[in-house]
């Protein structure tokens, strides 16, 4: 089905790699990946069916390290990384 959304272009350039990486549409992409958030699967996008890889909220936590991470430490990151 064709249909026109406006994306964001950081996630337009994610969901090309993706395609690309995955040898198929962006279009595929954008629906497995809206699929994935509208059912709550845990199957990562990125991962085979058989993997199984856990996920919470369609992100793999990483370990805890005791530590709280802030929205500041986050975005002077982005800074120094140029994002």
């Amino acid at each position: 089905m064709r249909t026109t959304i406006d994306i964001e272009e950081d996630v337009l350039i994610a969901v090309k790699e993706l395609a690309r990486l995955q040898k198929i549409s962006a279009g595929q992409v954008v629906s497995r990946l809206l699929r994935q958030a509208l059912t709550k699967t845990t199957t990562g996008i990125n991962q085979p069916a058989r993997s199984k890889a856990k996920l919470k909220l369609g992100f793999r936590p990483f370990a805890s390290r005791g530590k709280i991470v802030t929205g500041e430490q986050i975005d002077r990151l982005r800074d120094q990384e140029g994002v």
